[in-house]
């Protein structure tokens, strides 16, 4: 008879738990949102989470590779453009290692993960409030339901597990290494902007922008294999109210545009989703953080593997699979 395993969330991380661990245990995916993916999250084909895989991601690409999922190339030909004062420059970037995207967005990913599972339980509007270990089983709780199991994963961002009741409670010092620990995409609002035609290409420009006058602050090509899009990371002091206006301005005065162009724009504020950021993460940082967070002197039946907790290409993609491999093998023993 197989032990019962629960993973809270499903998002790439606890998808592709679940994808390794069907054979072995009998698993319960707890999902606080209405929806699979998490962080991936696509609108209208465009990837609005994250979106690049680099070519030293391995185990990104193995996984791609095994679902049969396409890659293409990010596209970064022409010159660049530099904002700041009212000045517009183009520059050459320096080169990258390179870079892609999957065909068809990152949700591809998880359905294609999500319809790889056979026997999972997959339990959508599940917010996760306690877990705690009894004599001989684990109870996790919800706002609405009591789950008993004999394992648990958690693939929540560090500061949100961290507010999560735990029996035993957590070690002080691993509950403050965990709130001090960003959340990748949570302090970022990112938007897509669609239009009639790929007009930077035609001017010998690769679409990346680097401005200081906002109210998107990076900008990059997001073009699909049918749409042409621009997308951006809005400066976190920009004004929310009237953004998408804002955004029209921006573009307009960059690539000498009319407004008649755009044909839509899409936004997500990762900061006002509250299953994946906190307020501590609305500050903002600098640079990529020092990712990587040991858990392994807290239970040898609670578990933790977001990207955050991944000492190894943590934030990244990379970093959700190698946690989530390295979780899998542990349980793996624990099992037999």
């Amino acid at each position: 008879m197989k032990k019962k395993l629960i993973i809270v969330g499903a998002g790439i991380s606890g998808l592709y738990l679940a994808h390794l661990l069907e054979d072995i245990f009998e698993i319960t995916i707890l999902e606080a949102r209405e929806r699979i993916g998490g962080r991936i999250c696509s609108i209208d084909g465009h990837d609005m989470g994250p979106s690049w895989i680099w070519s030293h991601h391995t185990q990104m690409l193995e996984l791609l590779r095994k679902l049969d999922l396409e890659l293409f190339s990010q596209y970064t030909k022409g010159y660049a453009l530099y904002e700041s004062k009212g000045n517009i420059e183009a520059f050459v970037a320096p080169s990258s290692a390179p870079f892609a995207r999957v065909l068809g967005s990152l949700s591809t990913l998880v359905t294609a993960l999500k319809n790889s599972l056979k026997s999972t339980a997959l339990n959508f509007a599940q917010e996760v409030r306690s877990i705690k270990e009894k004599e001989y089983q684990i109870v996790v709780e919800t706002t609405t339901e009591s789950f008993s199991c004999d394992y648990v994963i958690s693939t929540l961002a560090p500061r949100l597990a961290a507010k999560v009741e735990y029996e035993p409670k957590l070690p002080q010092e691993l509950q403050r290494k965990m709130l001090r620990t960003p959340t990748w995409m949570g302090n970022s609002a990112k938007c897509v902007i669609e239009f009639k035609k790929a007009f930077w290409k035609e001017k010998d420009l690769s679409g990346f922008v680097f401005s200081h006058s906002g109210p998107l602050g990076e900008i990059h090509d997001a073009s699909t294999k049918t749409k042409a899009a621009l997308f951006g990371f809005v400066l976190s002091n920009a004004d929310m109210k009237n953004i998408e206006q804002a955004v029209k301005e921006q573009i307009c005065r960059l690539f000498k545009i009319d407004e008649t162009e755009i044909l839509s724009i899409h936004l997500i504020d990762w900061r006002k989703e509250r299953f994946t950021a906190v307020e501590e993460d609305t500050k903002g940082i600098n640079g990529h953080p020092e990712y990587g967070i040991d858990t392994s002197l807290f239970s040898n039946k609670i578990f933790f593997s977001a990207t955050e907790f991944s000492f190894t290409e943590g934030g990244y993609l990379e970093g959700a699979i190698l946690q989530a491999q390295k979780v899998a093998k542990k349980l793996s023993v624990s099992a037999v």
